[in-house]
């Protein structure tokens, strides 16, 4: 049986791409969709271009600084640079992890009608 959905309404998707992009971490939205799926239910997919600039502020108010200052001073050859790296970046994208969360969570509690949320990061 095929199923046929229709767009959400101009205005509802505007109100909340409009509550996307006032959100610190998001540089820009792109492929938005905004489906109704009956029963006043929304799927709600969108891309989004996140600020790596805000990311990693956030990810360094997280963070001791001195004992980081000293982390990096310890690095004394390619190795150490690279345990350095690989380490800071998995941490860098488990908080885009998190962000994603809050960031879907936020869109529920704002908008109950949303039941599914898709957000990917370009």
């Amino acid at each position: 049986m095929l199923e046929l959905f229709r767009s959400i309404p101009e205005e509802s998707l505007n109100k909340i791409n409009t509550e996307l992009e006032k959100d610190i971490m998001i540089r820009a939205i792109h492929d938005v969709k905004g489906i109704d799926m009956g029963s006043y239910l929304v799927r709600y997919k969108a891309e989004l271009d996140f600020d790596g600039r805000e990311l990693t502020r956030a990810y360094l108010d997280k963070q001791e600084l001195n004992e980081l200052l000293e982390e990096i001073k310890r690095i004394d050859n390619i190795d150490k640079l690279e345990e350095f790296m690989l380490k800071h970046g998995e941490n860098l994208v488990d908080m885009m992890g998190g962000e994603i969360d809050r960031i879907e969570m936020k869109l529920r509690k704002n908008h109950p009608e949303i039941r599914h949320c898709d957000l990917e990061i370009l």
